[in-house]
């Protein structure tokens, strides 16, 4: 099965990410391509600017295109029942340190949001059915940069419980391994955990990094916006994480953008016009996408 070429807009709140996600997937929809769109915004935008009432079921806006809507709250119940019964399975002595009255607790974890976003994510990934673009509205910069920083953030975690482990193993002399002919076989239920989520998370930082994936940073032409987007910018460096594109949005007919390409020297860059009213329905998403190919001429 082919790999859906995946789409991100990321960016301060009201720079119009979801606009410019919306037009990009009504564009590529266009150029005959199998087109998701994804709402991972709480806000969820897509359904005002769609004008239709979206759900975690994909639901046809136009010939090639579907929106789908995150339900954050569902994948967070989700999570939480994947973490309890993989408690369960790894700790079968659980009731005896009453670790079942502690699951109560996970729901205040920190970085439960992200993580059941990354669930939601997977999940859009592996099920997507024969698309062939994914193009995903995100959230705000905070929740967004946690959700990138994630996989490379718990792949260190794991690294070092991994090391812990294998030390706790080796001091109670515990036999983690059986050798059957020239197979081996992990016992220790631990160390086979922790396995398991290393590949997890080494197959979502891949996902980040591939070749296959768009960032596109959407940015306004005011200071904030723009102040904000450099540290995105450096956020994503740091991982590391490439930005296909600088998305200058609302661009009002005097501005002439020399700020943003001097913060910005190095990348590539899209423009769309401020449209007085706002861009609201499929007609006028399809009329704007028509209207400036430009914009769109490099998104592929």
């Amino acid at each position: 099965m082919t790999t859906p070429q995946l789409y991100f807009f990321i960016g301060k709140g009201g720079v119009g990410k979801s606009t410019t996600s919306a037009l990009t997937a009504v564009h590529l929809a266009a150029a005959g391509r199998r087109t998701l769109l994804v709402s991972m915004d709480p806000a969820h935008n897509q359904r005002d600017i769609f004008d239709t009432p979206f759900s975690e079921k994909p639901r046809p806006v136009a010939e090639g295109l579907s929106v789908k809507e995150i339900d954050t709250d569902y994948w967070i119940k989700r999570y939480l029942k994947q973490t309890r019964d993989q408690i369960q399975r790894t700790y079968t002595y659980q009731s005896a340190f009453n670790l079942q009255d502690h699951f109560k607790i996970l729901q205040f974890s920190p970085g439960l949001e992200e993580y059941a976003l990354l669930l939601a994510f997977e999940n859009v990934v592996h099920g997507s059915n024969g698309h062939d673009a994914i193009v995903f509205d995100m959230a705000p910069t905070a929740l967004s940069l946690r959700f990138f920083s994630l996989p490379t953030i718990t792949l260190v975690w794991l690294d070092e419980l991994m090391k812990l482990r294998k030390s706790i193993c080796e001091k109670k002399e515990i036999i983690s391994k059986i050798k059957f002919g020239k197979k081996e076989f992990e016992t220790d239920r631990v160390k086979g955990r922790l396995k398991e989520l290393i590949r997890t998370h080494t197959h979502l930082k891949a996902h980040f990094m591939s070749p296959d994936t768009r960032i596109h940073l959407v940015v306004n032409g005011d200071r904030l916006s723009r102040s904000e987007a450099l540290r995105i910018h450096k956020h994503l460096a740091a991982i590391p994480i490439e930005i296909a594109r600088i998305v200058v949005n609302k661009v009002a007919p005097e501005e002439t953008g020399d700020d943003i390409a001097r913060a910005f020297p190095e990348q590539s860059f899209s423009r769309l016009p401020l449209i007085p009213g706002g861009i609201l329905g499929l007609p006028a998403l399809q009329e704007v996408v028509a209207s400036h190919p430009e914009a769109f001429s490099e998104t592929g």
